[in-house]
């Protein structure tokens, strides 16, 4: 009996090891299938590949342009790389969800990169993204500023060689300006070229002027971010749902479930002002009751400059002119309107699978940017603005530090009122990134540390390289 026993043991562990065998074989020869796909940098390629290996759900997401945005994003991150070179290929499961991760090499930014592919249950891919995870021949000899410095120049010099990067880089610590540097082109068109005070598309990174406005009127006893939406934004504008429940801190914290504003890519040459949009809300969506979850809203920061319209009886945009721009020494920066000719701005690219080339997204968005993102600023002004922040010109010391803590209290373990949260104690990050086509912009304040890094560029994920880079670096300091 015994004899037996282990004869079926041994029997189970062969079989198992064959099954496991069998399963890496195939997640890698996938993982393979991918990035030669990748390596083609070649759209035909692409496409057939996202409609023959890409999951129906996932093609049909955002409103039905899922499938023209994985077409997208896999042809601007094979322009970006080049050629993704495999090491190894490892397997998750968690909430009946697969992961598969490839550690890859990029040829042309000379990284390392977390390349994670997420498969259905019928091993169809259901989403995908690439994320570097090292620092590859960058890797810093010592762990010192002269280091830090020094590799910062020859990674941005490379990335701008290999055309990875495009835009402007700010290092200081506190008012020190340690690293300031421009690379490529302001306009592809007219052969213009960035220079330090090029102004660039900001995307999100507007949410934190909006909300430290919100905490200037809280600071002047003119709200509270316990207040409701509604006591501010009239109920009639909202359709069916919990709306009501909204508070101010909700918005803060992406944790309201308002979803999309619909229609807007049909309006958005119109939107001038806030009130332009109002006609659209009836439309929105609540994703899940509020303040019961996290769930990233540009719809709520929309929200917010409503508010602040509302109780300072000014525009959104004078105000915060007048109260963040003006009072953070900020003269380079605005929400400007697109068709009005602004000097020394920077036109953002990306790779149009309807054009197929290289693309100017003048087309692809709204007029003028606002509360949530399309406004437009330089690494110098937000060198300022981090300055006054963490300096209290903005904000008293109390609001600041409520405003840039995390709230996981409220469902938002890594966002505190309009800025992300990162990092331990001691190497804390706070901040926010932006993007979108052809925009890639970052601001991080290295709370403990004592540095700022910002980083602006008019090139798809052009600035993502650098701020990993330099993240890392600091939290060897």
């Amino acid at each position: 009996m015994r004899y037996l026993l282990i004869w079926s043991l041994l029997f189970l562990s062969v079989k198992t090891f064959a099954q496991d065998s069998t399963t890496i074989n195939q997640d890698e020869q996938l993982v393979k299938q991918f990035i030669s796909t990748l390596n083609t940098n070649s759209l035909e390629t692409i496409t057939r590949y996202v409609d023959s290996h890409f999951s129906q759900e996932s093609l049909s997401r955002w409103q039905g342009s899922g499938r023209e945005r994985y077409i997208g994003y896999t042809m601007n991150m094979a322009l970006l790389h080049h050629t993704l070179s495999l090491k190894q290929v490892t397997r998750t499961e968690r909430d009946q969800q697969i992961r598969l991760t490839g550690d890859v090499l990029s040829q042309n930014t000379a990284l390392e990169y977390s390349l994670v592919i997420m498969l259905d249950d019928k091993s169809k891919i259901s989403g995908w993204y690439i994320r570097p995870s090292g620092l590859g021949q960058f890797s810093a000899q010592s762990n010192s500023e002269e280091a830090l410095l020094s590799t910062l120049e020859k990674l941005t010099d490379h990335l701008a060689k290999n055309e990875a990067f495009s835009g402007t880089v700010m290092l200081a610590k506190g008012d020190k300006v340690l690293f300031q540097k421009a690379h490529g082109l302001a306009s592809r068109r007219y052969d213009v070229k960035n220079n330090i005070d090029t102004k660039f598309q900001i995307g999100s990174l507007n949410k934190m002027f909006t909300s430290v406005a919100i905490m200037q009127l809280v600071e002047a006893e003119k709200l509270s971010v316990n207040d409701k939406l509604t006591q501010y934004l009239d109920r009639k504008y909202f359709g069916e749902g919990h709306f009501d429940n909204i508070t101010i801190k909700q918005l803060l914290t992406h944790t309201s479930g308002l979803g999309a504003i619909p229609d807007t890519n049909n309006q958005q040459s119109k939107m001038r002002s806030l009130k332009d949009s109002l006609p659209l809300y009836k439309g929105i969506k609540l994703n899940f009751e509020p303040g019961s979850r996290w769930q990233y809203s540009s719809t709520g920061m929309r929200m917010l400059g409503h508010v602040i319209e509302v109780v300072s009886k000014q525009s959104y945009y004078d105000f915060i002119e007048q109260h963040v721009y003006k009072k953070a020494g900020m003269t380079n920066s605005g929400s400007f309107d697109l068709d009005v000719p602004i000097k020394n701005t920077a036109r953002n690219y990306w790779y149009s699978t309807e054009t197929k080339t290289l693309t100017e997204n003048f087309m692809m968005q709204g007029v003028k940017g606002g509360p949530a993102g399309g406004g437009y600023s330089t690494v110098s002004d937000l060198h300022h603005f981090a300055l006054a922040l963490i300096n209290h010109q903005l904000l008293n010391s109390e609001l600041t530090v409520e405003a840039t803590s995390a709230k996981p209290q409220l469902h938002s373990p890594y966002y505190g009122y309009g800025f992300s949260v990162r990092g331990d104690v001691g190497n804390q990050v706070i901040g926010h990134n932006g993007s979108y086509l052809g925009t890639s912009a970052q601001l991080n304040i290295y709370r403990d540390k004592g540095y700022i890094l910002a980083v602006l560029g008019n090139s798809d994920a052009a600035g993502e390289p650098i701020v990993f880079a330099v993240n890392e670096l600091i939290q060897k300091l």
